[in-house]
């Protein structure tokens, strides 16, 4: 009776190492893996500031042109377009900033690997905002014309010129439109999304992949 109860407590002392040893190495494997995932995620930071960076300085320099052709309605109206897509551009790099550089992950595993997963799908809003450019490509146009050349082309340009450059406008429009749907959340299983977000997303995407073996962990 006394060597049963003596293999009771043995067995019961291996099963409270065992588990010990376990605890420690799970905890061990998800700081391996929340270093590689932000790791992983330095690279996407260097982008959002570039583009935080950038957008600044392109939306002051549009904010000089404007004020400098004040009086000129083409290059008002053209100026006022880019540098509407200069703020969102930059809004947006500054909020990606923020929720990146506001990751905690101190969390549970689930809840940083979730943080990730949207800003991976935050990468949707430089997509859909590029997409603002088609309608308007014109406005570079004039801005670019004006820059380089000093001519304004509305005042110089042909008519059925400008009319040829007014439907094009429409038919990129129609274009920004169907790929502004097809950009949606909604549809990132579909190929063609999810080439363009694993494209453009892929260390939000690859850090959030480092993580998801642990999921059972933060259980």
């Amino acid at each position: 009776m006394d060597n049963i109860e003596k293999m009771t407590q043995a067995w019961a002392q291996q099963n409270e190492k065992l588990e010990q040893s376990i605890t420690v190495s799970s905890e061990a494997l998800k700081q391996v893996a929340l270093l590689k995932a932000e790791k992983t995620m330095g690279n996407f930071l260097m982008v959002n500031t570039f583009t935080v960076v950038v957008g600044i300085l392109m939306s002051s320099f549009m904010l000089h042109f404007i004020v400098t052709n004040i009086s000129n309605t083409n290059m008002l109206l053209a100026g006022a377009a880019i540098l509407t897509w200069s703020c969102l551009i930059t809004l947006g790099g500054i909020r990606h900033l923020y929720m990146q550089l506001t990751l905690d992950y101190s969390k549970p595993v689930i809840d940083v690997q979730r943080d990730l997963t949207n800003i991976g799908l935050s990468v949707l809003f430089y997509l859909r905002v590029s997409l603002i450019i088609l309608p308007f490509y014109f406005a570079y146009l004039v801005v670019g014309f004006e820059l380089f050349f000093g001519i304004d082309i509305v005042q110089h340009g042909d008519t059925y010129w400008l009319m040829s450059q007014a439907a094009c406008s429409v038919l990129f429009a129609a274009l920004a439109i169907y790929l502004f749907k097809q950009l949606s959340p909604n549809n990132i299983d579909k190929p063609f999304t999810k080439v363009l977000l694993r494209g453009c997303g892929n260390q939000a995407w690859r850090a959030a992949q480092e993580l998801n073996e642990l999921q059972r962990y933060a259980l």
